[in-house]
């Protein structure tokens, strides 16, 4: 027989009576008697034991709103309870009444149990899910008469009670409701009305309408269904809504209903809302529905008007105002050491020195703390520290991204970065800089190079690419981080179609991707480190001088030889005496020696030129070479490999040699000319390649390694020309083998790439040469003939010699530069490149202010639209990622997405006054920092208490100063500094300091110049700040990436923050962190002469403070265990101190035991959450 259906219309009384049993349940009046018969009716029944176990999982009990204003006077009613929809004052409904109504009624118990009939107005309660987050003061009802001949225990008994005798509630919370808890909102939760406050759309019913219905009913016209814009107020009021009528209203129909065909949001969506959600829909519609334009497009407005009389700092009294609301007080002001510690790594990303800590704890001025703020912000170290957020937005890398992922030489505009933070640039002309510094008037060197902020993009050459399809990835790519960065949309949601929940559609995306369509820039980067546009960033105007009057003086030349050319006759040369000295090896497997010749080093320009024919199989061969195998192969070489030619001027193999080559296909049984110069700068780029005669046209360009930092002569070394491969069987054919102690000209290369042509030429009759060999001959005789020609050929060479010199120690770096004539932009069918649509012209997004329609239609416009006084997102998005910068979460938390589907801001005053405080200041970036950090809001000690934790477990209300996992580079960087390794020089490429073997060749190709990693040694590159490390996007850092650098593909505006073993693995083995930790003990045993004082110091430079008596205690014993250990084992203590990155940072000494012990220690210390995080 089946068990009884509790809403079976036979079982109604049963109902009823679990009805009237739970609504003196819940207030605690339960006489024995009743207790046996609710427990006979849970047993009888599963949906009964359902019903019961959603009542319990409630957490807290509001009355109607009738007995609620009974129940408390004025004095002791919260400011913020709510009231619910529907019920009526004095009139409110009994739970009991449920059972006598419709069919309809009992579906809603029975999909949703009390929680739905609470949340239509049936009123008993209102229940908050997260007593952490919330609650709500209550006053219990008058007690009710007891019947005679009953006893009633007192509500928390009966309540045990119950939990033992009822059946198992599956999973019902058996916690007890606690009924006298104050009403705090989550932030980031729907937020809790005060009393007497009316629903806001922007605050309440906005951000449930984006969540859950505007993917269907938003802006997105392609996805809309039943024609219906619930974002749209006409068209909501026309289909949908009847202001003030809640009963009427469809809404309110759907969001209650249980039918699958009618609810809403619909099953298939695996979306629900919640009791709350619904309740204020619900009176949202009762009090008129009203909408508001989505709070983050209109105007800041200043919460405190000029003249105001506000106790104390603005900052202060508008956090406090939030505080007061929700019954909370702010925490005291931290410690003064814990001070000093949170403002430098803040401002600088570097622990305070002790120095710096005794220069700040003597002062005991009144302005101390503004004093040290005032040192930090001039500090060189605060630019960097700033830059490295800003990078992460840049998406800022030092290699392409997609494919070979090869080195692209951008680094200049970091440093600019670095620069402009440091001197302060005002944040309206950054940003007119980097989006438009090429189009400023007579734009300066710097300006250009700011442009690469839209340069920092992936790009590819891949094989099989399509130039017109990654021109339009990359115009999307920069249109998405622009929106991104000023105005915190996620405007590449329109690419495709309209934006399902913000009100940007298709076409205005595509106005936006017509700004940054109109770049020089190739579909396809070559891979090369210089893929155009780019400019020379000169150290000095004088460089710069002397470079431009070389390069006229080279140009001069030029013509003059171009002149001489026409006249040179060829009659009366003989082949014979202009013939260059060349070797013919022919095919043989040992290579020739021609001797002790070919001995060029890093200063000397030179020439290398041969004819090869190449083996049917693939192999390794070596052509030509001039190298020592005892001095690492020191010298330089031809070698084909992998099908490709490459040139290698080489320090020492592995590692450090320039290697210039291409991924044309050389292949197998291939035959033709090939030649290479090298200008004598010491750099990949003074490498240029030739094919029979022709230069190269590379589209790719190996350069593994970009500078040599010493010389490669071995001049005892023999010159090696063909020979065999490693296994004996495969070799070359090599002929015509010539070098020059000079760099030859183009026409010199095309003339010996000719030369077995032009020996045929030469035997011939010249009355029966062709018209085509007559012109070989006279431009091989030319070349090589003496005469006016070659006398200006010979004129070239010294002047491109040291042009090359003077180029090769200035960087090249990737900038913009528009298109002379606009190019077309389209919207592009579902984002698709070549399906175009409507041709559309730059322009700006309707829904945001146009303010004064004279933007130029370029990115300058654009630029400067975006950062007019009045823009409503700039100043706000700008001003939240610097408030995350300092608290770890924006007021904004998601400081990406300041749209529909954004959270609320914590404080909107807040951050309204903050935008129009750094618009005001001619958007003075230290100034609002500066503003920040004086507040006692962010001077509050971290400190937390249990009732705190509970109320606001992230901090969002600022009760407490901020607490917060340092990133991975502060974390790098730290070590280093408080160890005393950190190398402080500022700028230059990118240094490769130590990561495991192996990282880059698991995601490399084999022509990428980034395939392999090679470490860079010595203090100048291996103890750099972390954000000189080469950023190689297919594969960061390690150590970087365990603590969440991002691998800056994409723009980055908010880093996660994780929390795994890993990073204490990190801290304890990299050998970064080892070297780090020998280092810091060794100043501890240095600086220090006993124990006590050491570990004060220790203590000092990692925490900021010294240890109290306990702490040494603890620290003590670890020591003495660690002394005892390597006591008995000096071997090991021996092997702690060797480096196994760089054996030249091993530490050797008379007492390793020591030195060993206080290592580990220092490791210890190094991996304390008080060290880790910023307190």
């Amino acid at each position: 027989m089946n068990e009884p259906t509790l809403f079976d219309r036979n079982c109604e009384e049963d109902l009823d009576r679990l009805f009237a049993l739970a609504n003196r349940a819940g207030e605690g009046d339960l006489t024995a008697g009743e207790e046996a018969e609710l427990a006979s009716i849970l047993e009888k029944s599963e949906e009964a034991r359902e019903i019961w176990a959603a009542f319990w999982e409630l957490d807290s009990m509001l009355e109607s709103e009738s007995e609620i204003h009974e129940a408390l006077d004025a004095k002791s009613r919260p400011e913020n309870v709510v009231a619910m929809p529907g019920v009526r004052p004095g009139g409110g409904h009994s739970i009991g009444s449920a059972g006598k109504g419709s069919e309809s009624r009992f579906s809603i118990w029975k999909a949703a149990g009390v929680a739905a009939v609470l949340a239509i107005g049936i009123g008993f309660g209102y229940w908050r899910m997260n007593q952490e987050a919330a609650g709500i003061a209550q006053e219990e009802n008058p007690p009710k008469p007891v019947p005679e001949g009953e006893e009633k225990s007192d509500p928390e008994s009966q309540y045990q009670k119950l939990l033992a005798t009822a059946p198992d509630l599956g999973t019902g919370s058996k916690v007890r409701p606690n009924t006298n808890i104050q009403l705090v909102a989550a932030a980031g939760a729907i937020p809790i009305l005060a009393e007497g406050e009316s629903i806001s759309f922007n605050k309440h019913i906005r951000p449930i309408l984006a969540d859950n219905c505007f993917s269907c009913h938003g802006p997105d016209e392609k996805a809309r269904k039943a024609k219906l814009r619930l974002d749209d107020e006409e068209s909501a009021k026309e289909e949908v809504i009847v202001p003030g009528d809640a009963e009427a209203s469809e809404l309110v129909a759907r969001i209650v209903s249980t039918d699958s065909d009618e609810m809403m949001p619909p099953p298939e969506s695996h979306k629900k809302l919640s009791r709350e959600q619904i309740a204020l829909l619900r009176r949202w519609v009762e009090e008129g529905a009203i909408y508001e334009g989505h709070w983050a497009f209109e105007k800041p407005v200043n919460p405190i008007p000029e003249g105001s009389d506000i106790p104390g700092y603005p900052l202060d009294f508008l956090v406090g105002l939030d505080l007061k609301k929700h019954g909370l007080e702010p925490s005291p002001e931290a410690r003064k050491e814990t001070l000093i510690r949170r403002a430098t790594l803040d401002l600088t990303g570097l622990p305070p020195t002790p120095e710096q800590i005794e220069t700040a704890m003597k002062d005991t001025s009144e302005g101390w703390y503004e004093a040290m703020l005032n040192r930090l912000l001039e500090s060189p170290a605060y630019g960097e520290h700033r830059a490295r957020y800003w990078l992460d937005a840049a998406r800022y890398g030092d290699t392409h991204g997609l494919h070979l992922d090869n080195y692209r030489e951008i680094w200049p505009y970091r440093d600019w970065v670095i620069a402009a933070f440091n001197k302060n640039m005002p944040f309206d002309r950054f940003t007119i800089e980097q989006l438009a510094g090429d189009l400023l008037p007579e734009a300066t060197q710097s300006q250009k190079v700011a442009t690469g902020f839209n340069r920092c993009n992936v790009t590819t050459s891949e094989g099989g690419a399509i130039a017109e399809e990654f021109l339009v990835r990359y115009a999307v790519d920069r249109v998405s981080t622009t929106s991104t960065v000023w105005m915190g949309l996620t405007a590449g949601c329109a690419q495709c179609h309209d934006h399902k929940y913000d009100p940007i559609t298709m076409r205005e995306f595509y106005q936006l991707f017509a700004y940054f369509n109109n770049t020089t820039q190739p579909g396809m980067d070559g891979n090369a480190m210089d893929s155009p546009p780019v400019i020379r960033v000169w150290d000095s105007q004088e460089q710069e001088k002397r470079a431009g009057e070389l390069s006229a003086k080279i140009a001069e030349v030029k013509k003059k030889s171009a002149e001489a050319l026409k006249t040179f006759d060829p009659a009366a040369v003989k082949f014979e005496e202009i013939k260059p000295e060349i070797f013919d090896h022919g095919r043989k497997a040992e290579p020739s020696n021609l001797g002790v010749t070919g001995d060029f080093g890093k200063g000397d320009p030179f020439s290398v030129a041969f004819r090869y024919s190449l083996p049917q199989a693939d192999t390794r061969l070596i052509l030509a070479s001039h190298v020592d195998p005892k001095q690492n192969d020191r010298g330089w070489r031809v070698v084909w490999e992998n099908q490709s030619m490459l040139v290698e001027l080489i320090e020492s193999d592995p590692g450090k040699m320039l290697k210039r080559g291409s991924t044309r296909r050389f292949k197998p049984g291939s035959s033709a000319h090939f030649a290479f110069t090298y200008d004598g700068s010491g750099t990949s780029r003074g490498i240029k390649l030739y094919l029979n005669g022709l230069p190269l046209a590379n589209r790719f360009i190996n350069e593994w390694y970009d500078t040599l930092e010493s010389d490669f002569p071995v001049p005892d070394a023999p010159l090696l020309v063909g020979g065999a491969d490693s296994g004996g069987e495969q070799m070359p054919t090599v002929i015509e083998f010539f070098h020059s102690d000079r760099r030859l000209t183009d026409p010199e290369m095309k003339a010996l790439g000719e030369l077995y042509v032009v020996t045929r030429i030469a035997a011939k009759d010249p009355g029966k040469r062709s018209a085509k060999e007559k012109g070989q001959w006279k431009n091989f005789a030319a070349a090589f003939a003496p005469g006016p020609y070659r006398d200006s050929l010979m004129e070239l060479a010294p002047l491109e010699h040291e042009l090359a010199k003077i180029e090769s120690q200035v960087p090249v770096t990737l900038v913009m530069h528009e298109k002379p004539e606009s190019a077309k932009a389209h919207i592009l069918d579902r984002g698709e490149y070549e399906q175009k649509l409507d041709e559309v012209t730059p322009g700006l997004p309707e829904f945001l202010p146009d303010l004064t329609g004279k933007f130029e239609p370029n990115r300058l416009g654009l630029a400067k639209w975006l950062v007019h006084p009045d823009h409503p997102l700039t100043a706000r998005v700008t001003v939240n990622r610097m408030w995350q910068e300092l608290f770890g979460t924006g007021l904004v938390k998601t400081a990406e997405d300041f749209g529909l589907q954004g959270e609320s801001p914590s404080h909107p005053e807040l951050l309204d006054w903050l935008a129009i405080q750094f618009v005001q200041s001619g958007w003075d970036v230290k100034r609002l920092y500066k503003t920040m950090m004086l507040s006692k809001t962010y001077r509050q000690s971290s400190a937390v208490s249990p009732e705190l934790v509970k109320r606001d477990p992230e901090n969002r209300l600022l009760a407490r100063g901020p607490r917060f996992r340092l990133d991975a580079e502060v974390i790098r960087d730290q070590a280093l500094a408080a160890s005393g390794l950190l190398y402080d020089k500022m700028g230059g490429p990118g240094v490769r300091p130590y990561q495991p073997a192996g990282i880059w060749k698991t995601v490399g190709y084999t022509n990428s110049n980034t395939q392999t990693f090679f470490m860079d040694y010595g203090e100048s590159a291996e103890h750099r700040r972390t954000i000189y490390t080469f950023w190689k996007r297919t594969a960061p850092a390690p150590n970087l990436a365990i603590f969440d650098a991002p691998n800056r593909e994409d723009c980055v505006v908010r880093r996660e923050r994780t929390n795994t073993p890993l990073q204490a693995l990190v801290l304890m083995n990299d050998p970064q962190f080892v070297r780090a930790s020998r280092y810091l003990a060794l100043r501890a045993l240095i600086e220090k002469d006993n124990a006590d004082a050491r570990l004060d110091f220790l203590s000092l430079v990692l925490r900021g403070r010294e240890m109290d008596a306990n702490e040494k205690k603890i620290v003590m014993n670890s020591l003495d265990q660690f002394q005892n250990a390597f006591g008995s084992n000096e071997a090991a203590a021996k092997n702690l101190l060797v480096d196994e990155a760089n054996p030249t940072f091993s530490l050797r000494g008379e007492n390793v035991v020591e030195l060993a012990s206080w290592t580990m220690v220092a490791s210890q210390l190094m991996n304390l959450d008080e060290v880790l995080n910023k307190n």
